[in-house]
């Protein structure tokens, strides 16, 4: 075989070949580079920052008003479930917005009675009636606070500004009864017991605190008419 005609078959075995391993062969496995993979959870950790960013932009860009909705969506959601530590998490994010939305002060105040922080319930309360003189309900429940903390005196302000300003309030009066008996003003406690009867009859139990009250001024008669029509409405 001339040297010509061997360098044509070797030309021909090496095109061959290179036309064999065009693409690999079905074997073969196709590779990643190494620098992908170490990049890879990098390019994660980025796009996941990225997103957080962005929603923090878009947290920062909204109105007061929209952050104020956001939240307060969000504590009553809290509410709902029993999560009160949350629910007042909320309602006071919503304060730090605007400290002067006397409805949403009231609502913090109720959340902190709940979680038994009855000293910072009374706080909230007396922030509403500085920003609104006339919420009955923070009168109300501060007296509330009042007549557990004893301070019967300071209860019947509070009591007697609620009932000026909710007259029709059969709750109130029979909350005055209960106050007025307590500082041994007994005739005005039936006076107020029988105004929150006169709005509500079927109210049970100030029949069986009037008997009571009844009973404290030696009245007997008029003790068990009460505690009668207090079992007349328990049966019914």
């Amino acid at each position: 075989m001339t040297n010509k005609n061997k360098e044509k078959i070797d030309n021909i075995e090496e095109d061959m070949d290179q036309f064999e391993n065009v693409g690999g062969s079905a074997n073969d496995k196709e590779k990643v580079p190494l620098s992908f993979l170490v990049q890879w959870p990098v390019i994660q950790l980025g796009n996941t920052l990225s997103n957080m960013v962005s929603g923090y932009k878009k947290l920062f860009k909204m109105r007061p008003s929209d952050l104020k909705s956001m939240y307060l969506k969000q504590a009553k959601a809290m509410n709902q479930k029993g999560n009160i530590t949350q629910c007042i998490n909320f309602l006071e994010q919503i304060v730090i917005i605007d400290n002067k939305d006397y409805d949403i002060i009231y609502k913090l105040g109720v959340a902190y009675e709940k979680d038994n922080q009855n000293k910072r319930a009374a706080r909230a309360y007396q922030r509403v009636i500085t920003l609104k003189p006339d919420f009955a309900k923070a009168h109300y429940r501060k007296a509330l606070l009042l007549i557990r903390n004893k301070e019967y005196a300071d209860a019947l302000t509070a009591l007697e500004k609620a009932v000026e300003l909710e007259p029709d309030s059969a709750e109130i009066h029979f909350r005055l009864g209960q106050t007025n008996d307590r500082l041994k003003k007994y005739q005005k406690a039936i006076d107020c017991f029988n105004k929150a009867v006169e709005i509500n009859p079927e109210f049970l139990a100030v029949y069986k605190n009037m008997a009571l009250t009844y009973d404290s001024m030696d009245n007997h008669k008029e003790s068990l008419r009460c505690l009668k029509y207090a079992l007349d409405i328990e049966e019914f």
